[in-house]
Order: C-alpha cells, then sequence, then structure tokens
C-alpha cells in the first residue's frame, strides 16, 4: 500500500480538505469508506421505509412488539455470527462476504412479495424483510467500524469517522427525498430489488477499497487463546456500580427509541390509509430528518459539548423527550403531529449528540477494562434494550386492551409511559456523571488520566473536589498543579474559595496560577489573604501584583511608593519595583529605576538575586543594562541564573548569546534552559545554530531541540518538523521525542501535516537502510579478529538496535503510542541476550503485526524476528539491495555514511583502519578532524599518526589549541615525541601518496574556518 503523493498546500484540493480537517493522505480512504457506507445505507434506507409500508399494511402495528422481541435474538445471532466467521476466515474475506450476503436473500424476497396478499409466503415475506432490515444495520456497521479502524490509526479516525459516519445522514437525505419517485415508478415490492442493487454496489465498494489497500486487511485468520471477556480480576466498588449505571443508560435510550417507534408507526397507520401515502410520508420525513442531522452533525454539536460539557448535552435528548412527550399527551394539536415532534426532537438528538457523546462516557474506565467493558455494555445493552422494549409495548397493550381502553385513549396513555421511562433516564444520567467524577477523582490519584481523550469540564470538578478532600499538602499541590494544566484560564474559579484555608506555600502556588489570568471578582479573596497576619512575604508580594494587575480601573501605582524603603522585605520591595517600572509613569519608573540600582549593585547577595528577579518581571532593562557585564560575572551562581532569567524577560538580545553559552556550564544550564524556554520563538534563530554547531559538544546540541520542543509555539513546532527529515541519528531520535511529548498532539499533526504518511514512511525506509548498512558491514568483517574489530562489530549491532528504536518512535506518528510502546517493550527485550526471551519477542511481533499497516510492515517484521543477519539481509535487499565488500572498501562506505552513525561507531571505524592499515580519503580525514566529538577526533590523530605523521606534525600547532582535554592531551604527548625523536619512522609505504594529498588539504583548509559537520 503505497501513500498518495502529497499536494502542493496552496492546492485547492489542500485547502479544501484543510476544511473538512483531512490530511492529504487520508483524502482516498475516507472518500472511499464514505461512498461504501453511503451506498449501503441508501439500499437499508429504502428497505426499511418499504418493509415499514408493507408491515403496516399487512400485520397492523400492533404485532411490532413480536418484531422488537424478535429483533433482540436476530440482532444477537447476527453478531455471534460474525464474530464466529473471524475464527475460521481471514477478515478481508469475511467482510466481503458478509457484505455480498446481505444482497443474497432480498430477490427471494421479492419473489415472495409477487404473491397473492395475505398468503403466507408473502406475510412471512413482509416479516423476514422487516427482520432482515435489523441484519442489514447491525452487520453493515459492523463492518464499517472494523474497515475504519483497519484503514486508518487511531489518531486519523478521529478526523475521518465523523466524515464517514455522515454517510448515514446523507444516505437518509437522498434515500429519503428519491424513494417517493421510485415508488411511484416501481410500487413499493419492487424496492427490494433497488436494494439489492445498492448493496451490491456497497459490495464492489468494499472490494474495490480492499484490495487497493490491500496491507490494512490481514490474509490470516487471527486466533487468540485469550477470551475477549473481561479480566479475571472482578470489577468492584465504583467501577461495577459505573457499569451498571452505563448498563441502565443505554437500556432506557434504546427502550425510548423503539417506544416512539412503536407509537409513530400506530399513528401512521391510523391516520394514513395507504400504503403509498405512508411510503411517501415516511421519505419525506426522512429526507427532511436528514437535512437537520446533517446540520446539527456538522455544526452545531461538537461546539454544543463543548459549551456545556458532555453529561449537560446528554441530558438533552430526555428533556426534550419529556417536553414533547408531554405535548404530545395532551394533544393539542392531534395524536399524529404531537408523536411526529416527539420522533423528531428524539432522532435528532439520539443520533448527533447521544451518538458523539456515548464513546467518552467509557473514559472515565480504566485503561485496562475499557474495550472490553465498551464491548460487553453495547453487545448486551442494545439487544437487551431491543427485546425489552418489545415485552413492556406487548405488556402495556395487553392491559389496555383488557380494560377495553380505545386506541386514541392508550396513545394518550403511551406518552406518559414515555415521558416516565425519560424521566427515569434523567436520573440514570444524574448518576452516571456521580459516577464519572468518582472515577476521574480515582485516576487523578492513581496519575492515570489522559487530557487527550477525557471532558475537561467534568475534570476540573473533579479535581476541584479532590483538592479538599486531599489530606496531606503533597496532594493538594499535585491537584492544584493537575487543574492548572486543564483549565489554566479559569482556575481561580477553583481555587480563589479556597485561599484561606491553605497552607502559605499552597497559596504562593495556587495566586501564582491564577497570576495567568487576573480577575477583579477574586479580589476580595486576595485582600482577605493579604491582610492576614499569618501571610508570608511571598504571599504579600504575589497578592500586591495581582491587586495591581487585575483592578486596572482603580490600580494606585503611587501606592507602591511606601513598599520601596530599605527597611520593607526585599521580597516585597523587588516586586513593587517590578511593578511601578512596568506600570507606573515617567517619574515613578526613575524612582523604581534608582531603587532597583541600588539592588543591583548590593552587597548582599539575597539583594542582588531579588533585583535581578525584578528585572525580569518589569521586562525593562534601558539604562540598567550597564550593570548586565558586571552580574555575568558575580561570584555568587544564584545571581548568574536569576540574570539569565532576566535577559529572557527583557528580550535582550545583544545577550542572548550569554543565555546560550550558559547552557554549557553545569551550573547555570538548568537557568539558562528555562530561560531560552521563556524566550519564546525569538530564541528559535540562536537554538538552531547551535544545534548545527560543530564547536559545541553533542549534548548541548541535542538540549537546543529539547528547548525548542518545550516553547511548543507553531514557529518551533514548524522548525522541529522541518528538521526532522533532514536529521539522522541521536539529533532524529531527539527531535521525535521532543515532538510526541508536546500536548495536545501538536507536534504530531505538524509532522503529519509537512510530510503526510508518506513521508513517514520514507524515513522508516532510511533507518532500514542504516540497519542494512551496520549488518552488511558486520557479515563483512566477519574475518577480522583484532580487539578493535570486535569493539566495531559491537558497536554496529547497537546501530541496528538505535536505528530500530527510531522505527517504533516514528510509528507512534501514526499509530497508539501504548501499542507501539508495549512491541517496542517485548521486541526490544528479545533483542537482550540476558534477558530476553522467545516469548516477549513473540508477543511483540504479535502486537506489532495487528497495529501496524505499513507497506514494509513485513519486512519490519521479518527485521526483529529471531533470525540469522544473513537471512535479515536478504530479506532488506527488496528495499535496500547491496553487495559483499572487501573489508576495507566497506570500512570506507561507514565512514562516509558518517552522518548517519554514531560518534563511538565512527571512532571504532577510525581505530580498525589504524589497526589494519587501512587507507582512508583525505577528505573524510580533513571532516572528521572538524568533528565535534573529542574522542572522534582523538581517533583521527591516531589514525594519522600511523598514515601520515608529516601531516600530522603541520597540523599539531592547531591541536594544541584544542578546547577536548583527551585531545590536547594526545598532542601534548605527540608533540612531546617529535621533538625528542625527530622526523617520525612509522609512514605507511603504500599511503605516500595519500600523505602528500592529507598535505596539501591541509595547507589549502586548516588556516580557514572549519566547515560544519553533520549535513543531511
Amino acid at each position: 500500500m503505497s501513500a498518495p503523493a502529497i499536494p502542493d498546500s496552496n492546492s485547492p484540493m489542500r485547502r479544501f480538505l484543510k476544511i473538512v480537517n483531512l490530511r492529504p493522505d487520508e483524502a482516498e480512504r475516507t472518500l472511499l469508506m464514505f461512498l461504501f457506507y453511503c451506498a449501503t445505507s441508501i439500499g437499508a434506507v429504502w428497505l426499511e421505509y418499504s418493509s415499514s409500508t408493507l408491515f403496516l399494511e399487512g400485520y397492523k402495528a400492533e404485532n411490532l412488539t413480536w418484531v422488537y422481541m424478535a429483533t433482540a435474538f436476530v440482532v444477537t445471532a447476527f453478531g455471534v455470527f460474525y464474530s464466529w466467521l473471524q475464527k475460521l476466515f481471514p477478515l478481508r474475506w469475511v467482510m466481503l462476504g458478509i457484505s455480498f450476503l446481505l444482497a443474497l436473500p432480498l430477490p427471494l424476497a421479492w419473489m415472495g412479495l409477487m404473491q397473492t396478499k395475505g398468503s403466507f409466503l408473502y406475510l412471512a415475506s413482509v416479516f423476514s424483510i422487516r427482520l432482515w432490515v435489523e441484519g442489514i444495520y447491525v452487520l453493515s456497521n459492523i463492518n464499517n467500524d472494523i474497515a475504519a479502524n483497519q484503514l486508518f490509526n487511531i489518531r486519523e479516525i478521529k478526523r475521518a469517522f465523523p466524515l464517514i459516519s455522515t454517510g448515514i445522514i446523507v444516505a437518509e437525505i437522498v434515500g429519503g427525498f428519491s424513494y417517493p419517485l421510485l415508488v411511484s415508478l416501481g410500487g413499493v415490492p419492487n424496492m427490494t430489488l433497488a436494494t439489492c442493487v445498492m448493496l451490491f454496489l456497497g459490495s464492489a465498494l468494499l472490494f474495490y477499497l480492499s484490495t487497493r489497500y490491500r496491507q490494512a486487511f490481514p490474509n490470516f485468520v487471527y486466533r487468540n487463546e485469550e477470551d475477549s471477556e473481561i479480566e479475571t480480576r472482578s470489577l468492584q466498588g465504583n467501577l461495577l456500580k459505573y457499569v451498571w449505571l452505563l448498563f441502565g443508560f443505554f437500556i432506557a435510550a434504546q427502550v425510548l427509541f423503539f417506544m416512539i417507534e412503536f407509537q409513530y408507526q400506530t399513528q401512521l397507520e391510523v391516520n394514513l390509509k395507504t400504503e403509498e401515502a405512508i411510503g411517501s410520508f415516511l421519505g419525506i420525513f426522512g429526507g427532511i430528518m436528514g437535512v437537520f442531522k446533517l446540520a446539527l452533525q456538522l455544526f452545531g454539536s461538537s461546539r454544543i459539548i463543548e459549551r456545556i460539557g458532555v453529561f449537560f448535552a446528554v441530558l438533552m435528548p430526555p428533556v426534550g423527550i419529556i417536553i414533547t412527550g408531554t405535548i404530545a399527551g395532551f394533544a393539542p394539536f392531534g395524536l399524529l403531529a404531537g408523536f411526529v415532534v416527539l420522533k423528531f426532537f428524539d432522532e435528532l438528538f439520539r443520533f448527533t449528540i447521544v451518538a458523539a457523546t456515548a464513546p467518552t462516557l467509557f473514559q472515565a474506565v480504566p485503561d485496562q477494562f475499557r474495550s472490553q467493558i465498551q464491548s460487553f455494555v453495547r453487545g448486551i445493552a442494545d439487544p437487551l434494550a431491543t427485546g425489552g422494549a418489545g415485552v413492556l409495548i406487548w405488556i402495556v397493550s395487553e392491559v389496555f386492551k383488557t380494560r377495553g381502553i380505545d386506541l386514541s385513549v392508550s396513545s394518550h396513555w403511551f406518552a406518559v409511559v414515555i415521558v416516565f421511562v425519560a424521566l427515569i433516564w434523567v436520573i440514570v444520567i444524574w448518576l452516571l456523571r456521580r459516577g464519572y467524577l468518582e472515577l476521574l477523582i480515582q485516576s487523578v490519584e492513581r496519575g492515570k488520566l489522559s487530557l487527550l481523550t477525557v471532558d475537561t469540564r467534568e475534570l476540573r470538578r473533579a479535581v476541584s473536589e479532590s483538592i479538599s478532600r486531599a489530606e496531606t499538602q503533597t496532594e493538594q499541590s499535585v491537584c492544584i498543579d493537575l487543574l492548572t494544566q486543564i483549565v489554566p484560564q479559569a482556575v481561580g474559579e477553583s481555587l480563589a474559595p479556597m485561599l484561606a484555608q491553605m497552607t502559605p506555600d499552597l497559596q504562593a502556588q495556587s495566586i501564582e496560577a491564577m497570576l495567568e489570568n487576573p480577575e477583579t471578582k477574586y479580589l476580595p479573596y486576595i485582600n482577605e489573604v493579604m491582610q492576614s497576619p499569618n501571610a508570608s512575604p511571598q504571599v504579600q508580594a504575589l497578592c500586591l501584583r495581582y491587586v495591581l494587575l487585575a483592578d486596572e480601573k482603580n490600580r494606585d501605582i503611587y501606592s507602591l511608593r511606601s513598599y520601596l524603603g530599605p527597611e520593607q522585605n526585599p521580597i516585597i520591595r523587588s516586586t513593587a519595583v517590578a511593578l511601578m517600572m512596568r506600570l507606573g509613569d515617567k517619574d515613578q519608573v526613575a524612582e523604581a529605576t534608582n531603587t532597583l540600582r541600588h539592588m543591583l549593585t548590593s552587597p548582599s547577595k539575597p539583594e542582588r538575586v531579588l533585583g535581578c528577579r525584578a528585572l525580569a518581571e518589569a521586562a525593562f532593562m534601558q539604562s540598567l543594562r550597564y550593570y548586565v557585564p558586571n552580574l555575568l560575572a558575580d561570584p555568587s551562581i544564584e545571581v548568574r541564573c536569576a540574570l539569565l532569567r532576566a535577559i529572557a524577560a527583557t528580550r535582550t538580545s545583544e545577550y542572548f548569546p550569554s543565555l546560550i553559552r550558559g547552557l554549557h556550564y553545569k551550573a547555570t544550564r538548568k537557568a539558562a534552559h528555562e530561560a531560552l524556554v521563556n524566550l519564546g520563538d525569538d530564541g528559535i534563530s540562536s537554538l538552531l545554530e547551535l544545534a548545527y554547531s560543530d564547536q559545541s559538544a553533542d549534548n548541548i546540541r541535542v538540549q537546543a531541540w529539547d528547548i525548542l520542543g518545550e516553547i511548543a509555539t507553531q514557529a518551533s513546532i514548524s522548525v522541529l518538523a522541518s528538521n526532522l527529515p533532514k536529521s539522522w541519528g541521536k539529533h532524529r531520535r531527539q527531535i521525535l521525542r521532543n515532538l510526541i511529548r508536546i500536548p495536545q498532539e501538536q507536534g504530531i499533526e505538524a509532522i503529519l501535516e509537512l510530510i503526510g504518511r508518506s513521508g513517514i514512511e520514507k524515513m522508516v525506509v532510511q533507518e532500514l537502510g542504516v540497519m542494512t548498512e551496520a549488518w552488511a558491514a558486520v557479515e563483512d568483517f566477519s574475518q577480522v579478529t583484532t580487539s578493535e574489530m570486535e569493539l566495531l562489530l559491537e558497536s554496529l549491532q547497537n546501530e541496528a538496535i538505535d536505528s530500530l528504536e527510531r522505527i517504533f518512535l516514528l510509528m507512534k506518528l501514526l499509530y497508539s503510542a501504548s501499542a507501539i510502546q508495549a512491541a517496542s517493550f517485548n521486541i526490544l527485550s528479545g533483542f537482550n541476550p540476558l534477558s530476553g526471551s522467545k516469548s516477549s519477542l513473540a508477543r511483540g511481533m504479535e502486537i506489532l503485526d495487528n497495529t501496524v499497516d505499513l507497506s514494509v510492515k513485513q519486512i519490519l517484521l521479518s527485521v526483529v524476528d529471531n533470525r540469522s543477519i544473513a537471512d535479515k539481509l536478504n530479506v532488506l535487499a527488496a528495499i535496500h539491495p547491496h553487495k559483499p565488500m572487501k573489508p576495507m572498501k566497506r570500512l570506507q562506505q561507514l565512514v562516509d555514511l558518517r552522518y548517519c552513525l554514531s560518534d563511538w561507531t565512527l571512532a571504532c571505524c577510525l581505530h580498525v583502519a589504524r589497526t589494519q592499515l587501512w587507507s582512508l580519503p583525505a577528505e573524510t580525514m580533513l571532516a572528521c578532524l572538524e568533528h565535534p566529538t573529542g574522542f572522534v577526533r582523538e581517533a583521527v590523530i591516531a589514525y594519522l599518526q600511523v598514515a601520515s605523521p608529516r601531516s600530522l606534525a603541520k597540523i599539531l600547532p592547531h591541536l594544541l589549541k584544542d578546547r577536548d582535554s583527551l585531545v590536547l592531551a594526545q598532542a601534548r604527548a605527540i608533540s612531546y615525541y617529535f621533538q625528542n625523536n625527530g622526523k617520525n619512522n612509522l609512514n605507511l609505504s603504500d599511503n605516500s601518496q595519500e600523505s602528500q594529498d592529507i598535505d596539501t588539504e591541509i595547507k589549502a583548509r586548516m588556516g580557514g574556518k572549519p566547515n560544519g559537520y553533520g549535513e543531511s
């Protein structure tokens, strides 16, 4: 399966895809899935309308109860039948077979409808068609869900499935408006053949889809010895109660649906006398309903859920049913109009808001139970509710019959029953919300929570409750941090009322969080804390800042003068200075600047530290920049660290290089790191220069990518994404880790937007190429046995493992991170000769096989399998052909590929070349002499000492100034040797010409600035 090409970013197609929130390489799959689901659903809609018309004519609406009860058994049987087929046949053939099977009985049913009305064959055909409609819906939905899960990964399906699911809504519109026309042309019985044609068209689309994306559909039978039931650990406590409430939720929803459907069909039968009238009404009503559902699905449902929260959104359907059911019961406009309105609102909200929020209800369930409970609840609750609704309707109908209650009167009482069941649904939803909050609190306490899927509005309520329940200060502090991450804009709503009961440390933490969005409505709480005699200087300073920033209308800058005196606590004084410099007029700024000047030049270290912090808070440097050079050389590390943060806060660009230099020293590294993160987009150019600098240590260069990831703005994410395809080795690994760590999957979305699925697959193939080169070298070096060669062989094996780790990181961009992490852990454990086992390797390969659908999946599975290196190279030859080489040629090729190898592997190559007396090109040696890692330069020097002593003697003055202590010590030893022994006699005869070449190159290049290293 090859990914489609990425269109130009300014093309009309790319702009359209942005509007519908799709990636370019998802468009074709989404369109084909939409067409398949739409075609199948149009056929199902036609058959549903025609079966309803024929059933009302042949059996009357009162017999629908038997259909509902029979449907419960049929739906359950179809589900079991589908699962049973998967154990016997490959998934692709099961899907295609089921899709084709849905259409096969319809010609036979049509032949039954051609019999005399009222005959046994005719009535049996009508009843069978009515049941078969439910079978079509159930099996086509299963096919659609499974196909979507096979074609899209967990991130893609969030974007694609809402568009695919609109296929049923479009089908209702098209099928509803076309049904009256088709009935007028061919009659109701012939709609069965029309349905058959549409189902065959859907099967053809599914066949093309599964052939076009064959890699996504396994062509083997998946066997799992473990049952897919709930784990042996019993569900207890809050979780067990929540599962029962979920059962109640879905059962109440389904019972209401069928009760409304029953009365709706009854009123149609009573008020519309002919089958043509009933069919036409059903078609037009379905078409209008489809238009409203499509509009609500595309433009309203997500906004409603986001605005009022999941549970208040879920309350809309039962509340709407209570209101419209009451209207239908009193029937001011007639029973037909009342139940049509009731049916309209029920379907409108049920298939939009309820359908969109139903998966969210399972997000509070722990991960190890979630999928099992979801399939367990939905698999049992729906058919159970269908049968239960049939039984309930039958009982109510029989009670009315035995008491001789007229049909019109019983319809009023049915409306009362519907309203009563809707009230039960409301109570279940309210209890479900309480259970949801309790499980969220447990998840918070255990630290197991995903902010990407959970409803943040409900989570905020849960965390707020947990703060008041927490027994220790540490627990409260953790909850405040979590609350700040969830809703930083509304954190004051939860924390402000609790400030007075908090300890000083928690007060400081809370007010700092509230300062991100200060609001006047919380000033009474702040003033209460500020005036408390137990308030610490830090808390008073924070309250002072909050009062000045929140109350803009009544802001009194002049009152800050009382805090500038030396008698004030330095923490409060520095805060007052910062506020006055930031908010005051010219004279006030001058007065505050003078105070701050005294603090910066004070002999007291705490004064200087707080002065630098005030400088950062004021975001004002101006005349005070005169003191920066002296403060950068301050003997106190705390002062230097505080100044680095001030440079970032004031955006003093001439001192940005000081921030970069601060990363090179352990004492100031953390402060420089934080300062560069706070610098944001202004520091991107300096960080990029550092990342590609050959004058900095590799760990410092790698840290530049970490800082870019922590900045996490659109610009920094774009820089990381654009540099990912151009990087290799540890730099690629670090960029990947940072993109994956960025919150809300912004980094993942950025790289997918930039290069798409095809670009990620290309990088996977590149990493497989690195593995090919490493293993090919292992094979070619197998005849050389020296201690240096043993080190090189070990490092080459590690290169292959490193490439595999990067492949797993790349796959996290496409698939579930937890699944890929589990596969990575088991497979890499299997690679370990000490702790690995065949079972862990097999488990990891099984997870990988069932998660990944890359075009090179089979190659990847063969590579991670427990095979010989020769077998793996034969498999890799399909994408990376290679030929055996002589050891010296292979070594030269490895050194040429140094940009994608680790520093240790490169150093091992140079040491092997030295011991085996193998020549290397002059250009390569010059490039390696400029390498940023010291032990690589040391290996080059050791090689030149053997291969070209004359060249080495000429570059010794340059090497004696090297920044690395290892290289410097080596250069001094060689210089001492040359001075005491004269000309070196170790030059190799077969390398004499090479020496001349090196001499020439050194003369030309060593005088200038060293070139960069690590080009991609």
